[in-house]
């Protein structure tokens, strides 16, 4: 839900957006409603005009929903809140809850969000805490921790996606959507080293022989290691002229091998960080892989 607001910072709160029937409007936009009564005399910088708050009620966490960034001049931010809490308690005190979920975010932003120059993340952080407290809207720590359900501390796998026109997505029978959230569920509150954060799996799917391969295969087996954002991309390519005659399993079986195949290319990276334990991520992956398609039953 958006505001009308025109000053210098606008904000959204968007509580389950996956769910298409949206039951907490009315909380939504009391929360900006608050957040806006805040900020609207404050001055932090231009660096983040747009606050974007994704907070998610859901009988099981799925971390695969959580994503932060900066975008654009706009902080995307998301957390869980507890389902049985929240389900239990007065309007009242669920816009509270989704209030200090936001405060969470700010000071996941201030810790862990590569941020633009230009912005004070930490005097946001501060008065946001005291005004809260101030509307007597704040939780002690000891209620946050039960209430909100976000790792500061994580690594995240991210499929990025190119597929051509000539691809005919009936024929493609793994949902790479699913595999990504899956793997993030298994990896959720693990770290393998502070040098990588976030692994970018370059997922592109084209003809070999077709139209746009002259161009695509420029960054076959593409790879870099990222140090602002702590991120290991890799890319590899598919052929969909040989992918779209294999069964599902055959497919999958590719995308697994494929998925390893770029973990062990960061052993070729030029400038490789010193703290990441590429063999043990390596190893919990494959695992989660041959997990996932067990319960997939493949074959």
């Amino acid at each position: 839900m958006k505001n009308d607001n025109t000053k210098k910072y606008e904000c959204w709160f968007l509580i389950n957006q996956h769910i298409f029937e949206k039951e907490f409007e009315v909380i939504q936009q009391k929360a900006i409603n608050v957040f806006l009564d805040f900020i609207s005399d404050k001055n932090y910088g231009l660096g983040i005009k747009l606050f974007r708050f994704d907070i998610y009620v859901e009988p099981n966490i799925n971390f695969g929903r959580q994503t932060d960034g900066i975008y654009s001049a706009c902080a995307h931010l998301s957390a869980h809140i507890d389902k049985q809490l929240f389900d239990k308690v007065s309007d009242d005190e669920k816009l509270k809850l989704v209030l200090n979920a936001s405060l969470f975010l700010v000071k996941y932003l201030e810790q862990k969000v590569p941020m633009p120059k230009d912005f004070n993340v930490t005097n946001l952080c501060t008065d946001y805490k005291q005004y809260l407290k101030s509307q007597s809207l704040l939780l002690d720590q000891t209620e946050t921790d039960r209430a909100i359900i976000k790792f500061f501390d994580t690594t995240r796998f991210h499929f990025l996606r190119t597929e051509t026109a000539e691809v005919d997505k009936s024929k493609i029978h793994f949902d790479l959507n699913e595999v990504q959230d899956f793997i993030n569920n298994e990896i959720a509150g693990r770290t393998f080293g502070k040098s990588v954060t976030t692994i970018d799996f370059g997922f592109e799917l084209y003809d070999f022989n077709g139209g746009f391969a002259t161009f695509l295969k420029q960054t076959e087996n593409y790879k870099r290691y990222g140090t602002k954002y702590k991120n290991y991309l890799v890319v590899k390519h598919f052929d969909y002229s040989v992918i779209k005659n294999l069964d599902q399993q055959q497919q999958y079986q590719l995308l697994k091998a494929k998925i390893l195949e770029g973990i062990n290319d960061y052993d070729d990276l030029k400038r490789k960080p010193k703290d990441f334990n590429k063999e043990v991520f390596y190893n919990i992956i494959e695992n989660i892989l041959t997990n996932y398609e067990k319960q997939k039953s493949y074959g």
